[in-house]
Protein backbone atom coordinates (compact mmCIF):
# COMPACT_ATOMS: atom_id res chain seq x y z
CA UNK A 1 0.00 0.00 0.00
CA UNK A 2 1.30 3.54 -0.47
CA UNK A 3 2.18 5.75 1.68
CA UNK A 4 -0.29 8.31 2.94
CA UNK A 5 0.59 12.01 2.28
CA UNK A 6 -0.67 12.43 5.99
CA UNK A 7 1.45 10.05 7.43
CA UNK A 8 4.41 12.06 7.80
CA UNK A 9 2.66 14.74 9.70
CA UNK A 10 1.99 15.06 13.17
CA UNK A 11 -1.89 15.13 13.90
CA UNK A 12 -1.75 18.23 16.26
CA UNK A 13 -0.17 20.64 13.34
CA UNK A 14 -2.20 23.15 11.08
CA UNK A 15 -2.01 20.68 8.13
CA UNK A 16 -3.57 17.29 10.09
CA UNK A 17 -4.27 14.17 8.50
CA UNK A 18 -7.24 14.21 6.50
CA UNK A 19 -8.24 12.12 3.34
CA UNK A 20 -8.86 13.58 -0.06
CA UNK A 21 -12.69 13.02 -1.46
CA UNK A 22 -12.66 12.15 -5.61
CA UNK A 23 -13.57 15.07 -7.00
CA UNK A 24 -17.35 15.74 -8.03
CA UNK A 25 -18.29 12.17 -6.73
CA UNK A 26 -21.15 10.64 -8.28
CA UNK A 27 -24.57 10.14 -6.57
CA UNK A 28 -24.90 6.61 -5.64
CA UNK A 29 -27.46 4.59 -6.49
CA UNK A 30 -28.73 1.21 -4.95
CA UNK A 31 -27.56 -1.12 -7.53
CA UNK A 32 -23.86 0.30 -6.71
CA UNK A 33 -21.06 -1.68 -4.70
CA UNK A 34 -21.69 -1.54 -0.73
CA UNK A 35 -17.57 -0.83 -0.43
CA UNK A 36 -17.97 2.31 -2.52
CA UNK A 37 -20.77 3.44 0.34
CA UNK A 38 -18.69 2.28 3.18
CA UNK A 39 -15.60 4.09 1.85
CA UNK A 40 -17.60 7.15 1.51
CA UNK A 41 -19.26 7.10 5.15
CA UNK A 42 -15.55 6.47 6.70
CA UNK A 43 -13.86 9.02 4.41
CA UNK A 44 -16.68 11.53 5.62
CA UNK A 45 -16.05 10.96 9.42
CA UNK A 46 -12.63 10.32 9.52
CA UNK A 47 -11.98 13.97 8.32
CA UNK A 48 -14.67 15.50 10.48
CA UNK A 49 -12.78 13.85 13.32
CA UNK A 50 -9.44 15.24 12.46
CA UNK A 51 -11.05 18.78 11.47
CA UNK A 52 -11.49 18.89 14.66
CA UNK A 53 -8.61 17.93 16.52
CA UNK A 54 -6.62 20.73 18.40
CA UNK A 55 -3.96 21.74 17.30
CA UNK A 56 -0.69 21.15 19.11
CA UNK A 57 0.07 22.92 22.74
CA UNK A 58 -4.02 23.79 22.73
CA UNK A 59 -6.74 22.63 24.32
CA UNK A 60 -10.00 21.21 22.78
CA UNK A 61 -12.96 23.86 23.46
CA UNK A 62 -16.14 22.60 24.33
CA UNK A 63 -17.90 22.39 20.75
CA UNK A 64 -14.63 20.58 19.18
CA UNK A 65 -14.79 17.63 21.87
CA UNK A 66 -18.41 17.22 21.43
CA UNK A 67 -18.18 16.90 17.58
CA UNK A 68 -15.04 14.76 17.89
CA UNK A 69 -16.77 12.37 20.13
CA UNK A 70 -19.87 12.71 17.13
CA UNK A 71 -17.27 11.74 14.41
CA UNK A 72 -15.64 8.71 16.92
CA UNK A 73 -19.09 6.90 17.30
CA UNK A 74 -19.75 7.10 14.15
CA UNK A 75 -16.67 6.06 13.17
CA UNK A 76 -16.87 2.84 15.08
CA UNK A 77 -20.04 2.34 13.99
CA UNK A 78 -19.23 2.57 10.50
CA UNK A 79 -16.14 0.43 10.94
CA UNK A 80 -19.16 -1.81 12.31
CA UNK A 81 -21.25 -1.76 9.31
CA UNK A 82 -17.78 -2.12 6.58
CA UNK A 83 -15.25 -3.39 8.36
CA UNK A 84 -15.01 -6.55 6.78
CA UNK A 85 -14.52 -5.20 3.49
CA UNK A 86 -10.99 -3.13 4.90
CA UNK A 87 -7.88 -5.31 5.35
CA UNK A 88 -8.68 -7.45 8.90
CA UNK A 89 -5.51 -6.56 10.35
CA UNK A 90 -6.14 -2.44 10.28
CA UNK A 91 -9.44 -2.92 10.77
CA UNK A 92 -9.19 -4.76 14.23
CA UNK A 93 -6.30 -2.14 15.07
CA UNK A 94 -8.48 0.65 14.18
CA UNK A 95 -11.87 -0.28 15.76
CA UNK A 96 -9.33 -0.91 19.45
CA UNK A 97 -7.86 2.34 18.46
CA UNK A 98 -11.28 3.93 18.35
CA UNK A 99 -12.48 2.56 21.50
CA UNK A 100 -9.27 4.38 22.98
CA UNK A 101 -10.10 7.77 21.30
CA UNK A 102 -13.81 7.27 22.84
CA UNK A 103 -13.10 6.77 26.33
CA UNK A 104 -10.67 9.53 26.50
CA UNK A 105 -13.56 11.95 24.72
CA UNK A 106 -16.16 10.74 26.87
CA UNK A 107 -14.45 11.40 30.03
CA UNK A 108 -14.76 15.08 29.06
CA UNK A 109 -17.91 15.53 27.32
CA UNK A 110 -19.76 14.16 29.85
CA UNK A 111 -18.02 16.36 32.28
CA UNK A 112 -18.88 19.04 29.99
CA UNK A 113 -22.64 17.93 30.03
CA UNK A 114 -22.67 17.99 33.62
CA UNK A 115 -21.29 21.89 34.35
CA UNK A 116 -23.91 23.09 31.48
CA UNK A 117 -26.86 21.35 33.49
CA UNK A 118 -24.79 22.83 36.86
CA UNK A 119 -24.67 26.30 35.18
CA UNK A 120 -28.44 26.09 33.98
CA UNK A 121 -29.42 25.33 37.12
CA UNK A 122 -27.04 28.05 39.04
CA UNK A 123 -28.56 30.87 36.64
CA UNK A 124 -32.29 30.10 38.11
CA UNK A 125 -31.38 30.57 41.54
CA UNK A 126 -31.60 33.67 43.88
CA UNK A 127 -27.98 35.34 43.89
CA UNK A 128 -27.61 34.22 47.83
CA UNK A 129 -28.35 30.55 46.78
CA UNK A 130 -25.73 30.12 44.15
CA UNK A 131 -23.14 31.35 46.44
CA UNK A 132 -23.77 28.25 48.10
CA UNK A 133 -22.64 26.49 45.70
CA UNK A 134 -19.26 28.11 45.46
CA UNK A 135 -17.16 25.14 46.25
CA UNK A 136 -18.46 22.83 44.07
CA UNK A 137 -18.21 25.32 41.12
CA UNK A 138 -14.97 25.23 41.78
CA UNK A 139 -14.72 21.90 42.45
CA UNK A 140 -15.89 21.55 38.77
CA UNK A 141 -13.54 23.74 37.42
CA UNK A 142 -10.18 21.77 38.37
CA UNK A 143 -11.66 18.38 37.79
CA UNK A 144 -12.77 19.92 33.80
CA UNK A 145 -9.28 21.40 33.36
CA UNK A 146 -7.32 18.93 34.56
CA UNK A 147 -9.43 16.30 32.46
CA UNK A 148 -9.05 18.83 29.16
CA UNK A 149 -5.39 18.78 29.82
CA UNK A 150 -5.21 15.13 29.60
CA UNK A 151 -7.27 14.90 26.71
CA UNK A 152 -4.54 17.26 25.11
CA UNK A 153 -2.28 14.90 25.50
CA UNK A 154 -3.94 11.81 24.34
CA UNK A 155 -4.22 13.95 20.98
CA UNK A 156 -0.33 15.21 20.92
CA UNK A 157 0.67 11.63 21.53
CA UNK A 158 2.16 9.11 19.17
CA UNK A 159 -0.28 6.57 19.33
CA UNK A 160 -2.88 9.65 17.89
CA UNK A 161 -0.69 10.04 15.21
CA UNK A 162 0.05 6.47 14.14
CA UNK A 163 -3.44 5.91 14.37
CA UNK A 164 -4.45 8.81 12.30
CA UNK A 165 -1.80 8.15 9.49
CA UNK A 166 -3.01 4.42 9.67
CA UNK A 167 -6.70 5.50 9.07
CA UNK A 168 -5.35 7.94 6.57
CA UNK A 169 -3.03 5.47 5.00
CA UNK A 170 -6.33 2.84 4.75
CA UNK A 171 -8.63 5.44 3.26
CA UNK A 172 -6.50 7.41 0.84
CA UNK A 173 -7.75 5.91 -2.75
CA UNK A 174 -10.11 3.66 -1.39
CA UNK A 175 -11.96 1.75 -2.58
CA UNK A 176 -9.51 0.21 -5.11
CA UNK A 177 -10.49 -0.93 -8.52
CA UNK A 178 -9.57 -5.00 -6.79
CA UNK A 179 -11.52 -4.40 -3.91
CA UNK A 180 -14.76 -2.65 -5.71
CA UNK A 181 -14.51 -6.43 -7.51
CA UNK A 182 -14.15 -8.06 -4.89
CA UNK A 183 -17.15 -6.72 -3.71
CA UNK A 184 -19.39 -5.93 -6.60
CA UNK A 185 -22.02 -8.78 -6.02
CA UNK A 186 -22.91 -6.97 -2.69
CA UNK A 187 -24.98 -4.16 -3.56
CA UNK A 188 -25.91 -1.28 -1.37
CA UNK A 189 -29.68 -1.95 -1.60
CA UNK A 190 -27.87 -5.42 -0.25
CA UNK A 191 -26.71 -3.66 2.69
CA UNK A 192 -29.30 -1.90 3.73
CA UNK A 193 -31.91 -4.66 3.47
CA UNK A 194 -29.60 -6.60 5.88
CA UNK A 195 -27.99 -3.98 8.30
CA UNK A 196 -30.90 -2.07 8.94
CA UNK A 197 -33.37 -4.61 9.15
CA UNK A 198 -31.01 -6.32 11.50
CA UNK A 199 -30.26 -3.18 13.97
CA UNK A 200 -33.70 -2.63 14.14
CA UNK A 201 -34.53 -5.98 15.29
CA UNK A 202 -32.21 -5.66 17.68
CA UNK A 203 -33.52 -2.65 19.05
CA UNK A 204 -36.75 -4.01 19.44
CA UNK A 205 -35.93 -7.06 20.78
CA UNK A 206 -34.19 -4.56 23.55
CA UNK A 207 -36.96 -2.17 24.00
CA UNK A 208 -40.14 -4.64 24.34
CA UNK A 209 -38.08 -5.94 27.58
CA UNK A 210 -38.00 -2.35 29.00
CA UNK A 211 -40.79 -2.36 31.70
CA UNK A 212 -41.78 -0.13 34.83
CA UNK A 213 -38.54 -1.77 36.88
CA UNK A 214 -35.79 -1.08 34.22
CA UNK A 215 -33.26 0.43 35.30
CA UNK A 216 -30.35 2.76 34.43
CA UNK A 217 -27.92 0.00 32.90
CA UNK A 218 -31.32 -1.37 30.79
CA UNK A 219 -31.95 2.30 29.37
CA UNK A 220 -28.19 2.86 28.51
CA UNK A 221 -28.24 -0.57 26.47
CA UNK A 222 -31.18 0.79 24.39
CA UNK A 223 -30.00 4.33 24.18
CA UNK A 224 -26.46 2.66 22.54
CA UNK A 225 -28.29 0.63 20.43
CA UNK A 226 -30.47 3.31 18.94
CA UNK A 227 -27.79 5.76 18.60
CA UNK A 228 -26.24 2.86 16.28
CA UNK A 229 -29.22 2.55 14.24
CA UNK A 230 -29.78 5.90 14.04
CA UNK A 231 -25.70 6.06 12.43
CA UNK A 232 -26.74 3.74 9.94
CA UNK A 233 -29.54 5.09 8.85
CA UNK A 234 -27.95 8.20 8.08
CA UNK A 235 -25.42 6.62 6.07
CA UNK A 236 -27.89 6.07 3.75
CA UNK A 237 -29.59 8.50 3.53
CA UNK A 238 -27.69 9.73 0.12
CA UNK A 239 -29.33 6.81 -1.15
CA UNK A 240 -32.22 6.16 0.26
CA UNK A 241 -33.95 9.90 1.49
CA UNK A 242 -36.93 8.56 2.59
CA UNK A 243 -35.17 7.02 5.79
CA UNK A 244 -34.91 10.68 6.71
CA UNK A 245 -38.31 10.14 8.79
CA UNK A 246 -37.12 6.56 10.76
CA UNK A 247 -33.73 8.57 11.30
CA UNK A 248 -35.66 11.59 13.06
CA UNK A 249 -37.51 9.20 14.71
CA UNK A 250 -34.36 7.00 16.37
CA UNK A 251 -33.00 10.35 17.49
CA UNK A 252 -35.63 11.26 19.47
CA UNK A 253 -35.95 7.84 21.63
CA UNK A 254 -32.20 8.92 21.48
CA UNK A 255 -32.14 12.35 22.78
CA UNK A 256 -35.04 11.16 25.58
CA UNK A 257 -33.04 8.66 26.95
CA UNK A 258 -29.62 10.56 26.71
CA UNK A 259 -32.03 13.24 29.10
CA UNK A 260 -32.47 10.00 31.37
CA UNK A 261 -28.78 9.43 31.50
CA UNK A 262 -27.61 12.42 32.06
CA UNK A 263 -29.47 12.93 35.24
CA UNK A 264 -28.56 9.35 36.21
CA UNK A 265 -24.93 10.17 36.10
CA UNK A 266 -25.34 13.31 37.37
CA UNK A 267 -26.91 12.13 40.72
CA UNK A 268 -24.09 10.02 40.63
CA UNK A 269 -21.14 12.38 40.65
CA UNK A 270 -22.62 14.44 43.26
CA UNK A 271 -22.88 11.22 45.31
CA UNK A 272 -19.43 11.32 45.31
CA UNK A 273 -18.87 14.22 45.84
CA UNK A 274 -20.99 14.08 48.50
CA UNK A 275 -19.13 10.95 50.00
CA UNK A 276 -15.76 12.88 49.52
CA UNK A 277 -17.36 16.05 51.81
CA UNK A 278 -18.02 13.38 54.42
CA UNK A 279 -14.76 12.29 54.66
CA UNK A 280 -13.12 15.68 54.79
CA UNK A 281 -15.70 16.61 57.84
CA UNK A 282 -12.97 15.98 60.45
CA UNK A 283 -10.19 17.94 58.73
CA UNK A 284 -12.89 21.22 58.93
CA UNK A 285 -14.52 20.95 55.75
CA UNK A 286 -18.45 21.61 56.03
CA UNK A 287 -21.49 20.21 54.46
CA UNK A 288 -23.44 21.39 51.74
CA UNK A 289 -26.69 21.17 51.75
CA UNK A 290 -28.00 22.95 48.54
CA UNK A 291 -26.08 20.50 47.04
CA UNK A 292 -29.43 18.10 47.99
CA UNK A 293 -31.27 20.43 46.41
CA UNK A 294 -29.69 19.76 42.89
CA UNK A 295 -29.40 16.35 43.17
CA UNK A 296 -33.37 16.06 43.65
CA UNK A 297 -33.79 18.62 40.68
CA UNK A 298 -31.88 15.69 38.82
CA UNK A 299 -33.75 12.89 39.73
CA UNK A 300 -36.82 14.69 38.82
CA UNK A 301 -35.76 15.39 35.15
CA UNK A 302 -34.96 11.42 35.23
CA UNK A 303 -38.05 10.76 36.65
CA UNK A 304 -39.86 13.03 33.53
CA UNK A 305 -37.79 11.79 30.92
CA UNK A 306 -38.69 7.79 32.52
CA UNK A 307 -42.51 9.09 32.43
CA UNK A 308 -42.28 10.31 28.65
CA UNK A 309 -40.63 6.79 27.09
CA UNK A 310 -43.12 4.49 27.01
CA UNK A 311 -45.24 6.97 24.25
CA UNK A 312 -42.04 7.92 22.71
CA UNK A 313 -41.52 4.49 22.10
CA UNK A 314 -44.75 3.57 20.20
CA UNK A 315 -44.05 6.70 18.82
CA UNK A 316 -40.44 5.36 17.20
CA UNK A 317 -41.92 1.52 16.59
CA UNK A 318 -44.94 2.94 14.64
CA UNK A 319 -42.53 5.04 12.54
CA UNK A 320 -39.51 2.15 12.14
CA UNK A 321 -42.45 -0.41 11.11
CA UNK A 322 -43.88 1.43 8.68
CA UNK A 323 -40.16 2.51 7.36
CA UNK A 324 -38.77 0.24 3.59
CA UNK A 325 -35.54 -1.15 5.06
CA UNK A 326 -35.28 -3.42 2.21
CA UNK A 327 -33.11 -2.05 0.27
CA UNK A 328 -35.62 -1.31 -2.73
Amino acid sequence: MHESPAASLPPTDAAAPSVRDPAAPLPLTPHEPMIVLGSRCLRQEFNALVARQPQRDETPSTKDVHQMRIATRRLRVALRLFGHMLPPRQAKQLEHELRWLARALGGVRDLDVHTESFHDYLEALPPEQGQQFGDYELHLRRTRTAARQELAAVFGSERYAQFTAMFADVLDGAPSAAAVRRWRSFRISDGAAEFLKRSRKRVFRLGRRIGTDAGPRDLHRLRIRAKRLRYELEFFLEVYPDLAQAAAATKAIQDLLGTYQDSCMATERLADYTRALRRLRQKGVAPQPALGQWVTRQAQQGQVARLAFPLEWERFVHELKNASLDGR
